[in-house]
């Protein structure tokens, strides 16, 4: 699912709601495992970096599909 125009607090209460792993893919192919606080850090900042320039994007990949409701509820609410 790529990620557009991103609420960073939501995005980071919708990881901590999630059971399995959530992966930031960067357009370098980085797998990023947002699971954890230190590279959630690290995500966050690369995201918003990439906000700044519109024709970079990421993705998220969600392994569990209850995950993958949340976040494209999410998504869809906008």
């Amino acid at each position: 699912m790529k990620l557009y125009d991103i609420d960073v607090v939501k995005l980071i209460d919708l990881l901590d709601q999630t059971k399995g792993n959530v992966y930031l893919v960067t357009e370098d192919g980085n797998r990023l495992n947002l699971k954890s606080k230190l590279i959630q850090l690290y995500g966050v900042r690369t995201l918003l970096e990439n906000a700044k320039n519109s024709t970079i994007s990421a993705e998220l990949n969600v392994e569990n599909p209850e995950d993958e409701l949340l976040f494209i509820n999410y998504m869809m609410s906008k």
